[in-house]
């Protein structure tokens, strides 16, 4: 089995002659054909969480990869041998998705929604699993509320704003003034210009603040926030204030998985509420201009890897 592994911190290497993950109980067996690249497995090839995995007492060799598209290998419970099914792993345990082929609890998986490419599902279930996590679960207001969402053109920047859009928020969203347009057709209401290393220049009053671009602390935003509002940085640290105890922070994390979510999100998909956005396509055995795309400003949503069929 082919795989993604790290030779040593920061280098990866794609290797031919990993054993093919078994399911347990609860687990089918998954081909992949997609998976993404994102900001948390460059941390992860550069050591990051190491000290997490060994916590966990992860053994699994592949470390990179969270959402995914492939299909059913192995009968399951809920799904059969041939499958069509995408879906989001366990940030931390368990097999990474930059593998031929992971195991998988069946209540991480959903169906891939009719007529979306499998490049297209595997660009979704983190974006759409953390904007509810956000926009749904940390919501201080009933009814539509008012949100400010900085990064709003990056790999999880447009499924934020299509997902507030789709729960009735009204949306500034901060962007490069090259993308604004792009953001807009996405469903922004509001494209301002601001300071960019103050955010000077915006009215305030937002019900949640997400920073999507980490460069933002609690206390530059706090004057921007309603009484009841929320600054949700998307990387939480002491530095930002996101570690803190102050009702004013979110604190964003999606740990697994949840097939049920990504089946309610089917319905937005199916009316084009949701669509995928997909920044470049790269084949496995071209892994390293992936990661490397990572680090190029500009992009506009997810960085996909594929099997060669």
């Amino acid at each position: 089995m082919k795989g993604l592994i790290r030779e040593e911190k920061g280098r990866m290497a794609l290797v031919d002659n990993l054993e093919s993950p078994e399911p347990g109980e609860g687990d089918v067996l998954v081909r992949v054909h997609t998976a993404s690249v994102n900001p948390y497995d460059r941390e992860s090839a550069d050591g990051v969480y190491d000290g997490y995995y060994d916590e966990f007492g992860v053994q699994e060799p592949v470390r990179t990869g969270l959402e995914f598209s492939g299909e059913v290998v192995s009968q399951g419970a809920v799904f059969g041998a041939g499958d069509r099914v995408y879906g989001y792993v366990h940030l931390i345990t368990g097999w990474k998705t930059h593998a031929e082929f992971i195991t998988v609890p069946e209540s991480y998986l959903a169906p891939i929604p009719e007529g979306l490419k499998e490049t297209e599902a595997a660009a979704l279930p983190l974006g759409i699993l953390t904007s509810l996590n956000v926009f749904e679960d940390m919501r201080p207001v009933t009814g539509a509320g008012r949100v400010l969402i900085i990064g709003a053109a990056g790999g999880i920047g447009v499924y934020a704003v299509q997902v507030a859009k789709a729960l009735g928020y009204e949306i500034t969203a901060l962007c490069s003034p090259v993308q604004r347009d792009f953001v807009a057709e996405l469903g922004a209401d509001h494209l301002p210009d601001f300071d960019p290393e103050t955010l000077d220049g915006l009215p305030g009053n937002y019900d949640i603040i997400l920073d999507l671009s980490t460069r933002f602390r609690l206390d530059q935003c706090e004057s921007l926030l309603s009484n009841v509002g929320k600054f949700v940085p998307a990387l939480p640290d002491d530095a930002n204030g996101g570690n803190s105890e102050s009702v004013k922070v979110g604190y964003l994390m999606v740990m697994e998985g949840d097939g049920k979510r990504l089946e309610k999100a089917a319905d937005w998909i199916a009316s084009g509420d949701i669509k995928p956005v997909i920044d470049q396509v790269y084949s496995f055995s071209d892994h390293l201009s992936a990661f490397d795309r990572l680090n190029v400003r500009g992009k506009k949503g997810r960085i996909i890897m594929t099997w060669a069929k």
